[in-house]
């Protein structure tokens, strides 16, 4: 693999090589969601037993499949959970929700590095790749919460705006007011979606660059790439969602238990690993693409310099 370290690659190119090295480096790429998760998915275990959920199975084995879907076990056993739970207990529950966002950089970081080792062709240890991604922990962090501010400040304009020009126009036109609400949540959609694109490669280059957060380098690396990579996450995400659904109706029947949610966290770090193995190798193609472009700009320089 390490020969296509220099190598730009092309769309499905990406797609391949992330699938190999997750079926290469699987076990090693797990164990470092491992490490960091268990912890969390104990306590989280722990306390959805104590506030009432069941440990096995939520479902009524008298009812139907379909009866099961209509009544929503999920939202009714949050319902009851919270409403019968202990204010100490959902605390604890909303802690332990909370140390996944701050867990998330770490494993993120710890897999890049996982990745840039699999493309080098070396063989890697998920203690290893933490204490690697420790060391720049903080600028991680930090860069997560600056970009998730960012997008929040960005969704709550384009609501309020939507908000007030609907308020304005429905009087006045009710009946063109809904296919121009469509367009402006398809533009949103579209718009938000590349912004985020050219900003979302912060976190590697936060982790390897030596640069925090790391948007505006992101900002140059994603340059010309943007639709592809763009591409791509929505490519990752629609793979990621098959699994979820199938994963969903095989263990529908254990409805909202507790050994549900282990599964189902499970589940999510297996799909994580996926998306951040592909968002890795999107980073090094775009730093090989953009390495590649500044040694053509030098040498066009050269050129021009030395011309009598």
């Amino acid at each position: 693999m390490n020969n296509n370290m220099k190598k730009p690659l092309s769309f499905g190119e990406i797609l391949d090589q992330t699938f190999r090295i997750v079926k290469t480096n699987f076990g090693s790429l797990f164990m470092i969601s491992f490490l960091v998760m268990a912890p969390i998915l104990i306590i989280q275990s722990i306390m959805l037993a104590l506030s009432g959920r069941d440990l096995f199975s939520s479902i009524d084995p008298n009812e139907s499949f379909f009866d099961q879907i209509l009544n929503d076990p999920y939202v009714q056993g949050y319902e009851l959970g919270y409403a019968a739970g202990d204010l100490f207990q959902e605390s604890l529950i909303l802690l332990s929700s909370l140390l996944v966002i701050f867990a998330t950089p770490l494993i993120a970081g710890a897999t890049v590095w996982g990745v840039k080792h699999a493309r080098d062709g070396e063989s890697f240890m998920a203690k290893d790749m933490l204490k690697k991604a420790s060391k720049r922990y903080w600028p991680l962090l930090g860069g997560t919460f600056l970009l998730g501010l960012i997008i929040f400040g960005i969704m709550f304009a384009f609501f309020m705006f939507v908000f007030l020009t609907l308020l304005v126009m429905i009087p006045l036109q009710p009946i063109a007011g809904i296919p121009i609400l469509i367009l402006l949540i398809i533009g949103f959609i579209l718009g938000a979606g590349l912004l985020f694109t050219r900003w979302s490669l912060y976190l590697p280059a936060t982790l390897f660059e030596r640069v925090a957060p790391g948007l505006a380098k992101s900002w140059r690396l994603t340059k010309r790439q943007t639709w592809k990579f763009f591409g791509m996450f929505i490519v990752l995400a629609i793979i990621i969602g098959i699994f979820s659904s199938i994963f969903e109706l095989l263990l529908g029947w254990l409805g909202d238990s507790v050994l549900y949610q282990l599964l189902y966290n499970f589940l999510t770090m297996i799909t994580s690993i996926i998306f951040t193995v592909g968002y890795s190798v999107m980073y090094f193609d775009a730093r090989v693409r953009q390495e590649a472009t500044d040694l053509k700009d030098m040498i066009d320089e050269y050129d021009v310099t030395e011309r009598p």
